[in-house]
């Protein structure tokens, strides 16, 4: 049971390990696609989404020599520290 009300603010360590939610708009076949991969892989939308983006943020990484770094990112993924302008 939570002691916090509505409106109570966060510790600030449990805000940002908090996943944040977007809202993005697919064509439909797209999103019927990511459908039918998630119910094969019996895993959810969001788990296949969120799969999708670490993937590509991995690889743009290698392939531009850039590095990311945001304030939320833990180390233990990220191993560079300069942040993208």
């Amino acid at each position: 049971m939570s002691l916090m009300g509505p409106g109570t603010p966060l510790c600030l360590c449990e805000e940002l390990n908090m996943p944040k939610k977007v809202l993005i708009a697919l064509p439909p076949a797209v999103l019927e696609q990511v459908d039918f991969i998630a119910q094969c892989e019996h895993r959810t939308r969001s788990d296949l989404i969120r799969e999708a983006l670490r993937r590509y943020l991995d690889n743009f990484r290698r392939t531009q020599g850039t590095a990311l770094a945001v304030s939320t990112m833990e180390t233990a993924e990220s191993p560079f520290v300069t942040t993208l302008s």
